[in-house]
Formats: structure tokens, C-alpha cells, sequence
């Protein structure tokens, strides 16, 4: 029977402040008592307070409730058949779920004075006699019942704050005024590769290099001179070591920070330790700094705007740099409802000259940096901070009147520090993919061989910016006897490093093609190549094609590991694919097989990387069948056929998934 309404107001004067705290949203209490007139005058007492009721005329009907629900206050009657209070009271205590609920007992008089004992005995809070006076029959549960909901919150809200600190994805610890680990989060406990409880008393210095103890007393003895309530500094921080149990090195930044003391705690600090390891090998630990950063000083940001933010990121991630700029400006002007948005960038970095983007009825164009500003009266901007450097900002310009909120300009902030991260990161892949580039290319042939018989052409072209440079390499030279030989192949993965695999594995397959006065088969040049690279024990993985032609015998002998066939154009223009071969290199130990076939005058051999076949959602068949109707109605002239097949062959734009390679051999 619960009691949940509120009274007709005349009646709420009665209630008082509790009442108003609690309306609507109160546990209820349980009122228990074996007689049905009792539970009655019960309820008629309380209901002007307002909290719901739920009376039990039993110790097992009040058990049962209290599997059901939960309870601000129980008032216990101490006699009652079967069960009575002081056994219910026990039961009661003895439940985790319910130990805490306080418990009022009823008693019919003075002489029940030793069950009332027995009652604080079994965790009894008071005790109330009958016949109650009503107003302090109220007076009580009123206390009792606000302090259990002020128990309830205080539960919650400690239990909030310890799964804050516990889940943290960075690490946390607090630390005393001896800098010794007061406590500690799993996250930096898996951090240095230790035990939470084995952290605890340890001086932090002990978990750092020694060579970054100076700079960590430094930034701990900041935190603790600094008043922020007073300054408003932000917390203090440095890069440094930590050393894990096994020795290694784990670069973090520390972030200090005082926690203020009061009446139950002495001064204590908060040091939070960011892992830098990610950063060290890409950028990404530097999206994550900025992350806890927003995260920290932007908490009580809205959903909105935490949405919107996402959203501009979303849209500026994983770009090129012009592209990032073009997408960018008119974002913002949609985003704050401005009338013009610009984006500068200034020579800071890897940008050779200073870019102005400019954004107006949603189209984006690139200007000249020394144009003047747009016909407004009113512009907002703020600065892009690019490796602790000023390189940028972001302009809106506003119509006449339009009030720019500072919680506006606290977006646009978070807005500018976004778009150098994506800015930056853009800039860095840019460099990288140009350094790739210049390396593989310096690894290239610079001029092809000049033999008799033949004549070649040859193409190399990086993939576009929005993809990292692969492994593609060929090669020609002359062989004894009117020979050339010719290899292609390719290193499985992008980047710099695969550039670099590239260039050695050609000077590798070189050495073994030409030793041995240039006799050795392509098959043992293969089988060779493949040992050295498993004797290596390095993790590249590659397709090679090595072919000798001789043009005054008429033939051509190969051996593939797993590499796209070389394409054969007789005089009268049928074509066909040179099948054979093994799987690919640096894998197994495997011994390669020598192909053979004959080839007439005015022959055409065409060698290739599968970044000319291949494309995304399309079979390989397609590909291939696509190249042999190309160099079927291309040129005679080995470098004209080349540039025809490459402008039939790959997608319309220029816009490169992997890289591509081609070599046309002709035999006069």
C-alpha cells in the first residue's frame, strides 16, 4: 500500500523542507507491525510527509519486501508472532543489500526497554514507543529518512569517483607530500608492468630514469607552489621515463596537480601520466593529449557541442593538406553561422609558402595570402598552435550584430585545435610519402641499358598522397652474350621502410644475377634471393619476376615468386600472359622453377606491379584482360606504348591506390 501523492496545499505546510527535497522521488518506508490498526495509525501519521508507504504485517512479508525494493527506513514493531523484530532486525542486518537501511523499532512500553537494547545490539538506530506522539513519530523518520538518502548520494557519488579514477584509460596516481604513491590506477599499474598493491609507499622517483628525476621534482614541486584557484594555471607537465619491472623504457608526460587539503586529508597531489609510445612512432599520441586535454578542460561542454566538434573532426581526418583546408573552411562557416570563414596557414612547418582558404556561401577558394579581408565589420579568430607554434588561424567573419557567445569562442578554440592536429597530420604524412617517393626513386635505375636487338622504356609513379608509397623496383642490365636482364617486383607495405627493403633487395637480386659471369639461371637467381632473405630472419614479404632475354636466340627464360605474369605481344599483335612460378619470396624455403618461351622479331614484353591491374571491388581477371586490350592496340615504339597504356589502364584523375610499375622490352 504506497503512498506517493502529494497533499492538497493546505497540508504542505506541515511537511517542511524535507518534503520538497524529496517529492516525487523518495525510497519509501516500511512500516511493520502484526497488527492491521497499528500499521493504520502508521500511516495516517506519515502521510503527511509525503514518502511513499509500504506496510508488512509480518517479519516474513517485510523479508520478502525487501528482496523488492529498496527502503529509506524501517519501523520495526518488536513483538510480533513467529518472526519477531529483533529476529526480522537481525536478518535484516545480516543481508549486504540491506545492512545499511536504519531501523526504527517500535515498543509498546518502557518495560520492553531491554529488547530495545538488544535492538541497538542488532544495528537498531532508535526506537519509538506506543502510544507515539505523531509529531515526534515524523520528527524522527523525517531525520532518518533524509539522512539515509544523504548516505544513498554520498555512496553514489564516492562510488562515481573511485570508477572515474579506477577506469581511467591514462595513468593516475596520488602521491603524498613524500612524493610516495598513495594510490595508484590499473592503467599505470599495467604502465610500469607492476602490481597496484606493490605500488603503494614506493617513491615515485623509483619508477623514473634517472636522468628524468630532475625535470619530475620539477613539475611535482610546480604543482604544489601553485594556486590555481588563484591564477588559473593549468597543471603542470613534462616529458619523461617511467622504467618497467623488465627495464624498459616507456616515455610518458606527466601532469601534476594539486589536490587541495582540508580537515581529513593532508596536501596531496594527482599526477597523471599520458603514455607517449604511440606519438614516438606516428601522431596519433598527439591526437590523444589533445583529446584528455579537451576532455579535462572542457567537461562541462554539452552534448551538442561535443557532437559538433566530432563531426568537424570526422570530416577533416585522414586528408590531404589542400584538402583538409577546402573541407575545413566551409565547415566553420556552417558551423557558427558566419558569413565568411577563412583558414591561413603560415610557412611554419612543412608549408613553403603562406595558404589562405576562404569560404563564402559555402564554396571554398584558395587566395592569395595579401588579399584583404572579406567587407565586414566584425571578424573572430584564433590561433592554430602546430608543434608549439603559432602556424595558423581561423577567421569568421560575422554579419552586423550577431553576438559571438564565449561559449562560441571556447568551441571555435577547440575547433582550431583540432584542425592542426589534422593539419599537422597531414603535413607529416605529406613528408613522409615525399620522402618515400625521393628514396625510392634515387633507388631506381637512372638510365636504362643500350644492347643490341632491344629497345626499352620503362615508368615508375608513386601512389597519390592519400596512400603511402610501396615497395615497387625494377631493374635492367646487360648480361654476357647479348643478354638483358630484367626484374620486377614488389615489398608488401607501405612507407619508408619498405622503400628502403626495396633498395636492397635490388642490389641483392642484381648481385646474384650477375655473378658467376651472369650464367646462373633466373630460377637459382630466385632460389638464392630467398635464402638470403629467410638467413636474414627480416619480416618483408615480397613478389620478384626475373627474366633473361635473348634476342638473337629468340627467347625468353623467367622464374616468378608469386609475381603478376609478364604480358608477350607477338609481331602479327595477339597477346598472352608467360604463366609460371612459385609463391611468394621471404616466406618459405622454396626451390623456383625456370620458364621458357620463344620470341620473334618485333616482339613486345611487358613487365609490371600489380598497382597496374589492380582495383578495388574488381576481380583480377578484369585487370588483366584490361592491359592485354591496351598493349594488343598500342604503339610499336616501346615508349609511346608505354604512355598509351598507362592512360587506358589506370583510373581517370591520377588518383593512385599503390604504385605502379611498367618495363616494355622490344625485340627488333
Amino acid at each position: 500500500m504506497a503512498r506517493g501523492v502529494d497533499p492538497p496545499p493546505a497540508e504542505r505546510s506541515e511537511r517542511g523542507a524535507a518534503t520538497e527535497l524529496i517529492a516525487g522521488r523518495a525510497l519509501p518506508i516500511l512500516l511493520v507491525d502484526d497488527r492491521p490498526e497499528n500499521l493504520r495509525a502508521l500511516e495516517s501519521v506519515l502521510e503527511p510527509l509525503g514518502y511513499p508507504l509500504i506496510a508488512a504485517g509480518s517479519g516474513e512479508e517485510a523479508l520478502r519486501l525487501l528482496l523488492e525494493h529498496d527502503f529509506a527506513l524501517i519501523l520495526l514493531d518488536v513483538r510480533m508472532p513467529d518472526l519477531d523484530g529483533l529476529e526480522t532486525a537481525r536478518l535484516v542486518k545480516g543481508r549486504a543489500r540491506t545492512r545499511d537501511i536504519p531501523i526504527v523499532f517500535l515498543t509498546a512500553a518502557r518495560d520492553e526497554v531491554g529488547d530495545i537494547l538488544r535492538g541497538y545490539g542488532v544495528g537498531a538506530v532508535d526506537y519509538v514507543l506506543k502510544p507515539f506522539d505523531a509529531e515526534l513519530l515524523r520528527s524522527k523518520v523525517a531525520v532518518f529518512a533524509e539522512l539515509e538518502r544523504n548516505r544513498r548520494a554520498l555512496k553514489r557519488s564516492e562510488a562515481l569517483l573511485e570508477a572515474v579514477f579506477e577506469a581511467a584509460p591514462i595513468g593516475r596516481t596520488v602521491l603524498d607530500g613524500e612524493r610516495a604513491i598513495v594510490r595508484t590506477n590499473p592503467a599505470f599499474a599495467r604502465l610500469v608492468g607492476r602490481d597496484p598493491e606493490d605500488l603503494r609507499g614506493l617513491p615515485v622517483a623509483e619508477l623514473c630514469h634517472s636522468e628524468d628525476r630532475e625535470a619530475l621534482f620539477a613539475a611535482l614541486d610546480d604543482a604544489t607552489r601553485e594556486q590555481p584557484e588563484v591564477d588559473g594555471s593549468a597543471p603542470h607537465g613534462a616529458d619523461m621515463r617511467l622504467i618497467t619491472q623488465t627495464g624498459t623504457e616507456v616515455w610518458v608526460t606527466l601532469v601534476a596537480s594539486a589536490i587541495e587539503p582540508t580537515e581529513l586529508i593532508e596536501p596531496l597531489l594527482l599526477a597523471q601520466w599520458v603514455d607517449l609510445r604511440p606519438r614516438r612512432r606516428a601522431e596519433q599520441a598527439r591526437a590523444e593529449l589533445l583529446m584528455e586535454h579537451a576532455a579535462r578542460t572542457h567537461a562541462e561542454a554539452s552534448a551538442e557541442r561535443l557532437a559538433k566538434l566530432q563531426a568537424l573532426s570526422g570530416a577533416i581526418d585522414s586528408l590531404s593538406l589542400n584538402d583538409v583546408l577546402r573541407e575545413l573552411a566551409p565547415r566553420l562557416a556552417e558551423l557558427f553561422d558566419a558569413e565568411v570563414a577563412e583558414v591561413a596557414l603560415s610557412s611554419v612547418g612543412d608549408a613553403e609558402d603562406p595558404i589562405l582558404v576562404r569560404a563564402a556561401e559555402r564554396r571554398a577558394e584558395l587566395l592569395d595570402p595579401d588579399q584583404p579581408d572579406a567587407p565586414l565589420e566584425q571578424w573572430v579568430e584564433v590561433p592554430m598552435v602546430i608543434d608549439g607554434k603559432t602556424g595558423g588561424a581561423l577567421r569568421l567573419g560575422l554579419a552586423p550584430g550577431r553576438v559571438f557567445s564565449s561559449a562560441e569562442r571556447s568551441l571555435l578554440y577547440d575547433a582550431g585545435d583540432r584542425a592542426a592536429l589534422a593539419i599537422r597530420r597531414a603535413q607529416l604524412h605529406e613528408q613522409e610519402h615525399r620522402i618515400a617517393v625521393e628514396l625510392q626513386r634515387g633507388l631506381l635505375p637512372k638510365e636504362l641499358p643500350e644492347i643490341d636487338g632491344i629497345t626499352l622504356a620503362a615508368h615508375y609513379e608513386a601512389a597519390g598522397v592519400g596512400a603511402e608509397v610501396g615497395g615497387d623496383w625494377y631493374d635492367a642490365f646487360v648480361l654476357p652474350g647479348g643478354r638483358l636482364g630484367v626484374v620486377v617486383g614488389d615489398v608488401a607495405g607501405r612507407g619508408i621502410p619498405v622503400a628502403s627493403a626495396m633498395g636492397q633487395l635490388r642490389s641483392v637480386t642484381r648481385a646474384f644475377a650477375v655473378a658467376d659471369d651472369g650464367r646462373r639461371t633466373p630460377a637459382d637467381v630466385l632460389t638464392r634471393l630467398n635464402r638470403h632473405q629467410l638467413a636474414l630472419a627480416q619480416d618483408e614479404m615480397f613478389t620478384v619476376l626475373y627474366a633473361t632475354i635473348h634476342p638473337r636466340g629468340g627467347s625468353i627464360s623467367w622464374a616468378s615468386a608469386g609475381h603478376p605474369p609478364p604480358l608477350l605481344r607477338a609481331p602479327g599483335g595477339e597477346t598472352r600472359f608467360l604463366d609460371g612460378g612459385e609463391g611468394l619470396m621471404g616466406f618459405e624455403e622454396l626451390v623456383y622453377e625456370d620458364f621458357q618461351a620463344s620470341i620473334g622479331e618485333r616482339s613486345i614484353l611487358v613487365f609490371y606491379t600489380d598497382g597496374l591491374i589492380e582495383r578495388r571491388g574488381e576481380s583480377l581477371e578484369v585487370g588483366l584482360q584490361r592491359l592485354a586490350n591496351a598493349v594488343r592496340s598500342g604503339s610499336e615504339e616501346p615508349g609511346a606504348l608505354c604512355r598509351q597504356v598507362l592512360e587506358e589502364v589506370l583510373p581517370a584523375g591520377g588518383n593512385l591506390q599503390d604504385d605502379v610499375t611498367a618495363v616494355v622490352v622490344k625485340v627488333e
